[in-house]
């Protein structure tokens, strides 16, 4: 179980880096309600690609 824990906490980082550095290196201001909207995306984000992979983890293990 840690190791997904560890993978979700990666793409979260991963993704708030990118949601709030890409601006910043681009010059784009974006509002506050892009900001929190882009956050969700990427808690659910990477919520589905961590459930991703303990399927694919299970199926590996069953064959």
């Amino acid at each position: 179980m840690g190791r997904y824990i560890s993978i979700y906490v990666l793409f979260v980082c991963m993704g708030n880096v990118l949601l709030f550095g890409v601006p910043l290196i681009m010059g784009d201001l974006v509002g506050e309600f892009d900001r929190v909207l882009g956050n969700v995306v990427i808690f659910f984000g990477s919520f589905i690609i961590t459930q991703l992979f303990y399927i694919m983890n299970v199926i590996q293990k069953n064959n």
